[in-house]
């Protein structure tokens, strides 16, 4: 009876493996993935957004590590830039294992009084060496909500990039 119960569970694990795998595919050909290599910084970057002066953009991040419970913080680094990628705003982060950060940006911040919109992109970029960064650990999410309201004005989901093996 155990040997049936255990190899439920490893069909149950495969299974949502395969279906998480199937989310992240389509989530990363619909919103395009941001490529990570060795050679480069490590991070996740949205497309151009816009936030008017009574909206809020909100970048978050979660450590989701499930079975790495006992590993050290990693550091991350939120920023949001404009057009010309100047930084609005930024600030790095220690995470611990299943803890989370944000990174808010008012609209009034960076339009003042007289401005009606502006286009931004959120840039989430692990810091460290290669052994260090865990990225493929690190969920990104980008929230936009009305400043006095607190509704959510549209939410992108994360985009995981996923390792893929290899086959020889």
């Amino acid at each position: 009876m155990k040997l049936q119960n255990t190899n439920l569970v490893k069909i149950k694990k495969t299974v949502l493996k395969l279906v998480d795998f199937a989310m992240l595919v389509a989530a990363g050909t619909v919103l395009g993935a941001t490529e990570i290599s060795a050679a480069s910084d490590a991070y996740r970057s949205t497309g151009m957004f816009g936030i008017t002066q009574n909206q809020t953009a909100r970048l978050s991040v979660v450590r989701d590590d499930p079975f790495f419970r006992d590993d050290p913080f990693f550091r991350v680094e939120l920023s949001f830039v404009d057009g010309e990628g100047n930084v609005l705003s930024q600030k790095i982060y220690e995470i611990g294992a299943g803890k989370a950060a944000f990174l808010d940006l008012k609209g009034r911040d960076i339009l003042g009084r007289s401005g009606n919109r502006a286009q931004i992109r959120a840039i989430v970029r692990f810091v460290g060496t290669p052994d260090t960064r865990q990225a493929e650990n690190c969920i990104p999410t980008l929230e936009v909500f009305d400043s006095e309201s607190r509704e959510t004005r549209f939410l992108l989901p994360a985009v995981q990039k996923i390792q893929l093996p290899t086959i020889d």
